[in-house]
Order: structure tokens, then C-alpha cells, then sequence
């Protein structure tokens, strides 16, 4: 299901989020630079706790909205998993492993369809709610409001997948096992990987300064 998006200030009543970062067709050989420069990116990518101000966010009467949220098109997409390995590369120092992408991708074996899975960037995250050492904060330097996971806070105990797990299949927060700490999509601090290589355009993002109410509790996969 694909989740509603509106603003919630008055200035931009009517206005709605704008589509930005669709990416026009490209052939082979363009797509292979664009990896070649996405592995020099991740080579030296910057660790969220160097980037983000942190907001301390647990008991706040209204948490902000996100700014921005990526969204797939199943319809669209081909299977090829490359915003899987863009995301590894460019978040996790080049590490080969699908498994701590901060996008997943499903396939339906019965009906043959792929499903990208990115994260919705709750309006009320059941990730942050469960975790038990505020280690789940929002993104303001970035002006993103995404919510991230502060690996400097993060305990390993995985309540955060368990959290998510019981609303989206799969959780969209995953963990990983080689450095005991759990990852989760923070928007690459306003400029989506995945989105910007996604050689189908199966994925787009959605930004409104307004905010855009998304996730939890407004969608549901369960």
C-alpha cells in the first residue's frame, strides 16, 4: 500500500509535497559510473554521529514530522537489487551485505512481482517507542527530520526490529550482527542512494517542509 502523503502547515496548504530525484533512464555504461562513484562515496562516507545533531525526542507531547520519504512502485521495479548495494556501499564503509541494506527487496514467487521495502519514516515510529536507550532520535541538521538510529547510543538489543516487525514485514530497521548494533534508513542525510541509482525509477522520494504524515499509524502492513 502505497501511504498518503500531506502537508501540515498552513503556509503550504494545498501545495503537497513535491516529486524531486526522479532519475531519467540511463544506459549501461553511465550506470556503471554511477556505481564506480557510489563505491568511491562509501569509501569515504561520513558515520551518522559525526553528521547529525541529535534531538532527544522519547516523552515530547508531538514528535515532528519527517521531511521527506522514499516510496517504491513495485510495478516498476525489475528485481536487479541495486538500491540494496547502493545503500550498503554508500552506509556501511563498502561492506558487501544485503542483509544491513537500509531498503530491502521481496519477491512474490507466486506472482512473480518485486517489492522495495524502504522505510516510511513514521509519523509515530514503533522503532523509537521500543527502543529502551533513546538510541532513536530525529535528523534536524540534515533538514530531514528522519528518523535515525544514533550507533553511538544503540545497544544491539534489537527492540527496534521487534518494534517496527509489528506493523511492516519486514522491519525496516535490521541488525547488524558484525558490529552488534542495529541500522535503519536515514534518508543519506537528504540525498537518497537508492533512489538516485535506481536505473527504473521504481523508487522516488517525497519532500515537503510541511512535513508529510506517512508510516505508522496511517499505514499498516499487517
Amino acid at each position: 500500500m502505497e501511504p498518503n502523503l500531506r502537508g501540515t502547515s498552513p503556509d503550504e496548504e494545498g501545495k503537497g509535497p513535491r516529486v524531486v530525484c526522479l532519475v531519467p533512464p540511463f544506459s549501461r555504461r553511465t550506470f556503471l559510473k554511477r556505481v564506480m562513484t557510489g563505491c568511491l562515496l562509501g569509501a569515504g562516507a561520513v558515520a551518522v554521529a559525526d553528521v547529525v545533531q541529535f534531538l532527544t525526542v522519547p516523552g515530547r507531547e508531538r514528535l515532528p514530522l519527517g521531511r521527506g520519504v522514499v516510496l517504491a512502485d513495485k510495478e516498476l521495479c525489475s528485481g536487479c537489487r541495486v538500491c540494496e548495494t547502493v545503500c550498503v556501499t554508500f552506509n556501511s564503509q563498502g561492506r558487501s551485505a544485503p542483509s544491513i541494506a537500509r531498503i530491502s527487496l521481496e519477491k512474490d514467487y507466486l506472482g512473480g512481482d518485486y517489492e522495495p521495502n524502504p522505510c516510511f519514516q513514521c509519523v509515530k515510529p514503533l522503532c523509537l517507542e521500543a527502543c529502551p536507550v533513546a538510541a532513536i532520535q530525529v535528523d534536524e541538521q540534515s533538514g530531514s527530520y528522519s528518523r535515525i538510529i544514533d550507533e553511538r547510543v544503540c545497544i544491539g538489543c534489537q527492540r527496534c526490529v521487534e518494534g517496527c516487525g509489528r506493523r511492516f514485514v519486514p522491519p525496516r530497521p535490521r541488525y547488524d550482527s558484525e558490529r552488534g548494533v542495529s541500522v535503519k534508513c536515514h534518508l543519506c542525510f537528504g540525498e537518497p542512494q537508492c533512489v538516485a541509482f535506481c536505473p527504473y525509477r521504481a523508487l522516488r522520494v517525497e519532500w515537503s517542509d510541511a512535513g508529510v504524515e506517512t508510516g505508522y499509524p496511517i499505514v499498516s502492513e499487517r
